[in-house]
């Protein structure tokens, strides 16, 4: 679920924190921190706005430790090199729609503990093995699904 978040609000075109430090002085003052911010908003489509949205929302329903593991997640993406965060930026957007939706449905299909065990094994995979093993994942529950 966390590496969900992460993908989305990298994808939607969202500044990430490095380029926001590039582009604003460390002390920028609250209110013009604002200002960059709404700027940037308004550059964006109403499609991003939605998605961003969404995103806020379940970042608003997570608990303490849930903030601390994205957070942790977000660290280890800073520390991967740039050729690796562009491939997990393009994640999801690689993917073909037909997957994404598979995703969807597996992930409602799911009891709580099966999509609990869906996400440890996402997240004992190293970055670069997380699509593989995602598209693997929605492939065989797609099978599965044609075969009932």
């Amino acid at each position: 679920m966390l590496t969900f978040f992460l993908t989305v609000w990298l994808t939607t075109g969202s500044l990430t924190a490095t380029e926001t430090a590039a582009t604003q002085p460390a002390a920028t003052p609250p209110a013009e921190k604002e200002m960059a911010a709404l700027e940037h908003f308004l550059d964006l489509t109403n499609d991003d706005l939605d998605q961003m949205q969404r995103v806020i929302t379940r970042i608003r329903s997570m608990g303490p430790e849930e903030r601390a593991a994205l957070r942790r997640e977000i660290e280890k993406f800073r520390g991967l090199p740039e050729a690796q965060r562009r491939n997990l930026r393009q994640g999801w957007g690689a993917m073909n729609r037909d997957l994404q939706e598979g995703w969807r449905q597996m992930m409602q299909a799911a009891t709580p503990e099966q999509r609990a065990e869906i996400q440890a094994k996402l997240q004992a995979e190293p970055p670069e093995g997380k699509a593989a093993l995602r598209r693997q994942l929605v492939e065989d529950y797609l099978q599965r699904e044609l075969k009932k």
